[in-house]
């Protein structure tokens, strides 16, 4: 997941920029809203009468919370009072119980200051005292501790814009993913061997004695000598970093770091070969990546052994590719080589590869 993000990762940002933004624009259109508050008090004895302790009146308190904003009686009594639908006032309307209390907090939501203080004053007449609109609040019950005096305006744009960054988060995520499902990448040397179904070996993990090494194996693949090997790039930005890299394993093959060799990466990208006269080895072909076009495959054809390069990253269906059109010429390869992501360099001065 960590490389579909370095790999991918703008289109998280993406995400985020656009659905904040989103959640601004609705935050905009929306304009501010006024909440009143207003307190009450279940009374714990109402009357010489009462029968209810202090821990019922809590939990009369607990119960009055979810009663009142449902209550068709009291909605309709407050809808009257403020000349709006009884399904306004039920979505406007909000009444709290702070626990272990017998506190009753009402807020009402108002289009301005005005009408928010009367939608929560409207609500503390129609439960407080000895007349209850509603049969279901036991009159004297409910005392009016605090009528609202003022009205908090809000655009509620910081909550709106949050919400806009976590669905974004979990928007690019998702889409991240699935681009991972529908196109997915060559990261790791076994993720190259398996597709091209034979050995692969990242430059990153190769010394100057492995080179060596290397170079044996693929002369005796190509079972005769003196053999010419192909280096076949899968894309064409590999292509570009090939002749470097066939130059260096044609200089430590033939005398380790630091020695001496009359060809330069520009021969090399002109098509010669790395080979010399006394012949210190297999010659070393950088390669086009393949196509349909049988010119492009003929010097690879010519080769007595194919080695194809792919660079961590590369689409598996560019490799499918490449490898439909080396194998519709009878063309298999019978090594690979991974690349980091950057410039590749084997031993004898160039860069390393990234891991």
């Amino acid at each position: 997941m960590l490389r579909a993000l370095r790999r991918r990762g703008w289109v998280l940002v993406v995400a985020i920029v656009i659905a904040a933004v989103c959640a601004y624009g609705v935050a905009s259109t929306r304009g501010k809203t006024y909440t009143a508050e207003s307190t009450a008090v279940v009374a714990a004895s109402s009357s010489p009468h009462s029968v209810v302790t202090p821990d019922q009146a809590n939990l009369l308190a607990t119960t009055y919370a979810v009663l009142i904003p449902k209550d068709a009686a009291i909605l309709r009594s407050v809808a009257t009072a403020l000349g709006t639908s009884v399904s306004n006032v039920q979505n406007r309307l909000s009444v709290f119980n702070t626990t272990g209390t017998a506190l009753l907090v009402i807020d009402y939501k108002g289009t301005s200051a005005a009408n928010s203080i009367a939608g929560s004053t409207a609500t503390l007449k129609a439960i407080a005292g000895a007349h209850p609109v509603s049969p279901n609040i036991i009159p004297g019950s409910v005392g009016a501790v605090q009528a609202p005096t003022g009205a908090s305006s809000s655009s509620g744009t910081p909550v709106l814009v949050a919400l806009g960054i976590i669905i974004g988060v979990a928007l690019g995520v998702l889409l991240i993913f699935v681009w991972e499902r529908v196109d997915p990448r060559i990261d790791r040397p076994e993720d190259l061997s398996q597709e091209v179904g034979s050995p692969t070996s990242p430059v990153s993990a190769i010394s100057q004695s492995g080179v060596n090494a290397l170079i044996a194996r693929w002369k005796a693949l190509a079972d005769h000598g003196p053999s010419r090997i192909a280096l076949v790039p899968v894309t064409t930005d590999v292509q570009a970093d090939l002749p470097e890299v066939a130059l260096r394993f044609s200089q430590v093959q033939r005398n380790g770091a630091g020695a001496v060799w009359p060809w330069t990466s520009n021969d090399v990208a002109d098509g010669k070969e790395l080979t010399q006269p006394l012949g210190y080895g297999p010659a070393v072909i950088a390669c086009q990546v393949p196509s349909g076009d049988l010119t492009a495959l003929q010097p690879i054809m010519d080769c007595d052994l194919v080695v194809l390069v792919a660079r961590r990253g590369t689409p598996r269906a560019a490799l499918r590719e490449s490898l439909d059109s080396l194998t519709e010429f009878g063309v298999s390869p019978q090594w690979a080589i991974f690349l980091g992501t950057k410039a590749v360099g084997l031993p004898g001065g160039a860069e390393a590869d990234a891991r």
